[in-house]
């Protein structure tokens, strides 16, 4: 049994295709629950009108999708929780393909869909990836054509959000989505603290969903999509306040070198775009945030049984295609990966 839980804000275009492939899953989930932000689209209006098997949590505020997880699996019958973006729309036999592999595994506490690029099938987007010790994702098989697509033989380093399979006891065990992050790098969190604590995160290769829009005026698709500045600052607060929730201080003290000259970097790209004002916000939001960080690190570190240099990874950062592929900006990006990589086998060891 199975409770599925659409988080939702302002997805009324999408929301029928999301619940039509849903609802049309064999065997169903035995409850559909659209957990939404307080949408002023008619979302609502629209899931009562069309799909009256429904249930529809109105959360009263938009919180992010965070909040929306969290409320949505605390009001979940089942032990097992699929956890779905409104612009998700799953393959036929997804579901249970999700259910098997998450059976297979009695250490598994997550396992993702593999989602395909909404305006191209043939291309996948999100394949899961791993924790980079400066914080961010490196994501498998980024934007690889599916039919190149690898298929990993056992756990990933980390899942992304959009479209995941859980237990409802780990989920809460761990605490949830750390609601301060709002939207993004709460992928980072969740796959960290479920890590941290000896739980696996699996890719299940033959479970598909396509991805059809992504979050407006923050997604980032195409070697011509605009940055937005709300990307930039929400990376310049949320990654710091990951490392600090997350990491332990033996392992942010040794990589804090590598950690400032990656911000460094960011900033530069920030301010080519125009993006100053939006990174120094974030870094006052993350100033202000400090105490809350601090104080997260207690539930977060709960339970943790697993090091640092065991969960964290030094492979190559990933980058929106066409970004800094060729030319000066090629060259930097090799010269940093190659810099990081060198740097963090210099004090892996060391780390708690």
């Amino acid at each position: 049994m199975v409770s599925a839980i659409v988080v939702n804000w302002n997805g009324r275009d999408y929301l029928p295709a999301c619940l039509e492939a849903l609802l049309g899953q064999v065997p169903p989930p035995s409850e559909v629950l659209v957990v939404d932000n307080h949408s002023d689209d008619g979302s609502r209006e629209l899931v009562a009108a069309r799909f009256p098997q429904v249930r529809v949590i109105d959360t009263g505020r938009n919180a992010g999708p965070c909040h929306a997880r969290n409320v949505g699996v605390a009001a979940a019958r089942d032990e097992l929780c699929l956890l779905l973006d409104n612009d998700v729309v799953l393959h036929a036999g997804a579901l249970q393909a999700l259910v098997d592999e998450l059976a297979r595994d009695p250490q598994c506490a997550m396992v993702q869909a593999r989602s395909l690029c909404g305006d191209d099938p043939r291309v996948v987007h999100y394949d899961g990836g791993h924790l980079h010790f400066l914080g961010t994702l490196v994501l498998r098989n980024w934007y690889r054509p599916l039919a190149e697509a690898d298929v990993p033989d056992g756990p990933i380093g980390a899942a992304i959000a959009l479209c995941f399979l859980t237990r409802k006891s780990v989920y809460r065990a761990v605490g949830g989505f750390d609601e301060h992050l709002f939207i993004l790098y709460e992928d980072n969190e969740f796959s960290y603290k479920l890590r941290m604590r000896g739980h696996t995160i699996r890719l299940c290769a033959r479970a598909l969903c396509t991805h059809q829009a992504g979050t407006a005026g923050l997604s980032v698709r195409g070697e011509a999509a605009v940055y937005p500045g709300r990307r930039t600052y929400l990376h310049s607060k949320n990654r710091w306040y990951v490392l600090i929730t997350c990491m332990r201080w033996r392992t942010l003290l040794l990589t804090v070198p590598a950690q400032l000259l990656y911000g460094v970097v960011y900033a530069l790209f920030g301010w080519q775009r125009g993006h100053v004002r939006d990174w120094l916000r974030g870094k006052w939001q993350l100033l202000c945030l400090l105490p809350t960080a601090v104080r997260a690190r207690g539930p977060a570190q709960r339970g943790r049984t697993v090091p640092d240099r065991d969960l964290l990874v030094a492979l190559p950062m990933t980058l929106n295609p066409g970004l800094a592929e060729g030319g000066a900006r090629g060259a930097l990006r090799r010269s940093l990966d190659r810099f990081f990589a060198g740097y963090w086998r210099l004090v892996r060891r060391l780390c708690g």
